[in-house]
């Protein structure tokens, strides 16, 4: 009989792990930009490991899981796919920051490029929870959530209304906003972004970290005649009461979106496309925290070509009150 030998060594969730519900009671584990599929019993095992704990101790905890031996084969092979990590590790430098939008993105989104073009070339916006790598996400969520110098802008005395605050870049939190601005803009990231829009992103890109505040709105409007060719907004507002408002509001189908953390909103800029922020509550407790942009056309046109076959319906076109279209309800893909 083969007797394993036990190591004495704590494991721990990898800090990067997110899951997600999966078909037929399965729960899918994201790891960077790695999916696993896991059978009940294996997301048992590393719910066990949630905080640092070693295999004889993991195992006290289990019921009907096998034998010590079982198990430990079962973590080594978990550790070996990257989803559990000696305890020891988890101080480690944490993962580089990546160049390539398409190494920051969850696979999820590039697994669904071909949906996700059809729908942004229909007009739609596309809504994708838990968009970016959570490392990633939590990085920029925490600089923002610490930062304290933001300054309000506003436009009161034209179409369309607006009031909310953008970060100055001063602040300790500039840094996150700089690498997020040099990931969106690389080249290969623009190049991602026109394979998805069918738009020309060749040219400058606009980014900022922003928040609302009590009282900030945003009154429908459209981003167009700016050269700007697609839009985004990454929202990192962290346990966000819809009673709150500060929804983003789709008006060609009259969509809102809650704020939800790591959720990504991305649309084709024309004049169609027109969108709004409601007011935040004077009674709201959280931070509405996002970084958005838009990608523009290489050549600068004020008005850029829009898609083949794009739709043009706007606010008080027949689609009014669409409701929105998932395209992966377990991976919280939606268009809007």
């Amino acid at each position: 009989m083969v007797v394993l030998t036990m190591p004495e060594s704590s494991y721990v969730l990898a800090p990067a792990c997110v899951f997600r519900p999966g078909p037929d009671a399965t729960v899918v584990a994201l790891v960077g930009r790695r999916a696993f599929s896991l059978a009940p019993r294996a997301f048992q095992t590393l719910a066990a490991f949630a905080a640092p704990r070693t295999i004889a101790a993991a195992h006290a905890t289990l019921c009907d899981m096998g034998s010590l031996d079982a198990l430990a084969a079962t973590v080594a092979g978990l550790v070996a796919e990257g989803l559990l990590v000696g305890e020891d590790e988890v101080a480690a430098a944490p993962a580089a920051w990546p160049t390539l939008l398409s190494d920051a993105l969850d696979p999820a989104v590039l697994a669904r490029r071909d949906d996700i073009a059809a729908q942004l070339a229909a007009g739609r916006a596309v809504v994708v929870r838990d968009a970016m790598r959570r490392d990633l996400a939590e990085r920029v969520g925490e600089a923002l959530s610490a930062a304290g110098r933001w300054r309000a802008v506003e436009a009161f005395g034209r179409s369309p209304h607006y009031r909310h605050h953008v970060l100055d870049e001063d602040d300790p939190a500039g840094p996150a906003v700089a690498d997020c601005r040099a990931l969106f803009g690389a080249a290969a990231s623009r190049d991602l972004a026109a394979a998805l829009s069918g738009r020309d992103c060749g040219g400058s890109l606009e980014l900022g970290a922003t928040r609302y505040v009590p009282g900030d709105f945003a009154a429908p409007h459209a981003d167009h005649k700016l050269a700007r060719t697609v839009a985004f907004v990454w929202h990192l507002a962290r346990d966000w009461d819809a009673s709150w408002g500060g929804q983003f509001v789709w008006c060609p189908s009259g969509a809102q979106v809650v704020p939800s953390f790591n959720t990504l909103i991305v649309f084709n800029v024309a004049a169609e496309t027109v969108h709004a922020v409601t007011p935040v509550s004077p009674y709201a407790r959280g931070k509405r925290l996002s970084v958005t942009g838009w990608w523009s056309h290489g050549a600068g046109l004020a008005d850029p070509p829009e898609p083949a076959g794009f739709a043009r319906w706007g606010v008080g076109a027949a689609s009014y009150g669409t409701q929105p279209q998932a395209l992966d309800e377990a991976r919280g893909l939606l268009a809007l």
